[in-house]
C-alpha cells in the first residue's frame, strides 16, 4: 500500500497542507486551515479505507468528494492571498494527480465489475 503512487502522493499533499496551513494568519487558520487539514486528512482515510475495504466503491467516492473540497478550499486561500504562486503550482499538480489516480482506480473497480458481470 505505501508504495502505491497515489498513497505516495497523499502523504505528500496532507504534509504539504499540514505545513502550509499553519502559516496561515490566526484569523483564517481556525476556519480555513483547519476546513483544509481536515479536508485533506479525510481524503486520506478514505483512501485508506478503499484500499482496505473488499467494497472500495463507497471509500474512493468519499475521498473524490474531499479532493473536490479541497480544491475548492485551496482556491480560497489563493484568492484571499494565503498561499504563494508556488504553492498554489504545487497544490495543483498533487491535486490534479491525486484526482487522475483516484479517477483511474474508479474506472479500474467499474471494469472488473463489468468483466465479473459477464462471466
Amino acid at each position: 500500500m505505501p508504495d502505491s503512487p497515489i498513497f505516495a502522493r497523499c502523504d505528500e499533499l496532507v504534509q504539504w497542507v499540514l505545513r502550509a496551513t499553519v502559516r496561515y494568519p490566526r484569523h483564517y487558520r481556525a476556519a480555513l486551515g483547519k476546513a483544509t487539514q481536515e479536508a485533506a486528512l479525510r481524503m486520506q482515510r478514505e483512501l485508506i479505507a478503499a484500499a482496505r475495504r473488499r467494497d472500495k466503491r463507497s471509500a474512493l467516492q468519499a475521498a473524490d468528494e474531499a479532493l473536490h473540497e479541497l480544491r475548492a478550499l485551496v482556491r480560497q486561500s489563493q484568492a484571499l492571498g494565503l498561499l504563494t504562486v508556488g504553492q498554489i503550482e504545487h497544490a495543483a499538480r498533487l491535486l490534479d494527480e491525486i484526482g487522475r489516480l483516484i479517477g483511474g482506480w474508479r474506472k479500474a473497480l467499474a471494469r472488473a465489475a463489468s468483466g465479473d458481470a459477464a462471466e
